[in-house]
């Protein structure tokens, strides 16, 4: 099995593409599916590959297939080919999860084992900020399969090889994009008083907006404000009309949301008439909280017995894999541990040296094998 994984990881590891525009990664994973004498049918660049059971009920599983814009910088002979993109969220991994998944499942149906319920692979496009689980869900053929249960897995730095993390309930937070404009008035720096300063007054609107938090949501709601670009001006003696600054909320109970967008707009509004700006503001919710099916995380657990599993850790990020969950199809997005302090595997998501051994995506396949063989779907 390490051999398979070995190869899928290793080969997508070095093509990483953006989202929605992962060419090559799509041929790779089609290419593979034809090996396997599998039908398949193309979302864009998302696969979807469906094998039929006996029943007409199916079991989802999905694998996310786009990286990031990081320039890599680790030292494996499989780095990144393609300039200033990387595989730096382990996409690459949960490919070769669920390709080598297929390959055990092909292999035990030639060799006389019957297969109960349908089964659906999802190769999914554009989960980084795109979203690209949303043309997955309204596609024809996905709405005619009758899915019962959808399943994925997410490798996770934070949680040591060989582990698990499947928590009941909210696992990952719904987001919310925030794109502000603010406008001044230029003028010559030596001169303030002849201009409104859009710098000063967005550092002080930067402030006031993360006082939501401390001051007007309550202090057991899971809520976090990040602003991560302020850009304005282009030389240091001028001051600039306008700045633009993006942020992102992250939030369990959806039912803020209107008080969130309200309260902003108020201290926008307070802003213009105290400093005499401009402000223009989009607020975006977009991927909706993930929610694990309870029953469903109870069985996994059961199935994983000889595996330590964590049921208390949360991603504080988001995960398009909501969107498979919104019609209330029951699922479970779980974290797969990679970390290894010895070996140096120890560096964040999203991080330019984020990296981990094959080996420690061989429990991804045997918890998918799992629910598979626990519940003699596969038998």
């Amino acid at each position: 099995m390490l051999e398979k994984l070995s190869k899928h990881r290793n080969y997508l590891h070095t093509i990483p593409e953006l989202a929605l525009e992962e060419y090559e990664t799509a041929q790779y994973i089609r290419e593979n599916l034809k090996k396997l004498n599998l039908e398949y049918i193309e979302v864009g660049t998302s696969t979807l590959c469906f094998i039929q059971g006996e029943e007409n009920e199916t079991i989802g599983y999905r694998a996310d297939i786009d990286g990031l814009p990081l320039k890599e910088n680790t030292n494996n002979l499989y780095r990144s080919q393609k300039k200033n993109q990387m595989h730096g969220c382990g996409h690459d991994g949960h490919m070769a999860i669920l390709l080598t998944f297929i390959e055990e499942v092909v292999k035990e149906i030639k060799n006389g084992k019957k297969l109960k319920k349908s089964l659906l692979f999802i190769f999914q496009a554009g989960e980084e900020s795109a979203g690209g689980a949303r043309y997955i869900v309204k596609n024809d053929f996905y709405k005619s399969k009758n899915l019962k249960e959808i399943y994925a897995l997410h490798v996770y730095p934070e949680i040591n090889k060989n582990e698990f993390a499947i928590k009941k309930g909210c696992v990952s937070l719904q987001n919310i994009n925030l794109d502000i404009r603010l406008q001044g008035k230029g003028c010559h720096g030596a001169q303030p008083h002849k201009g409104i300063d859009s710098i000063l007054i967005g550092a002080k609107l930067v402030e006031a907006y993360q006082s939501l938090k401390s001051r007007n949501i309550p202090s057991n709601e899971n809520f976090i404000l990040t602003i991560g670009s302020f850009k304005g001006g282009e030389v240091r003696n001028v001051i600039p009309e306008y700045i633009d600054i993006l942020g992102s909320i992250r939030l369990e109970n959806i039912e803020l949301i209107p008080f969130v967008k309200e309260r902003l707009e108020e201290i926008n509004k307070g802003f213009e008439i105290a400093f005499g700006v401009k402000i223009e503001m989009e607020f975006r919710p977009f991927y909706p909280p993930v929610f694990n099916d309870e029953k469903l995380v109870e069985m996994a657990i059961k199935y994983l017995g000889d595996y330590k599993v964590y049921e208390d850790i949360p991603l504080s990020g988001s995960e398009d894999f909501s969107f498979y969950l919104e019609d209330g199809t029951p699922g479970v997005l779980g974290l797969l541990g990679i970390k290894e302090e010895d070996n140096g595997y120890i560096y964040p998501l999203h991080n330019e040296k984020f990296d981990f051994d094959n080996s420690s995506l061989i429990p991804g396949v045997e918890f998918f094998k799992r629910i598979l063989e626990f519940r003699d779907i596969l038998y």
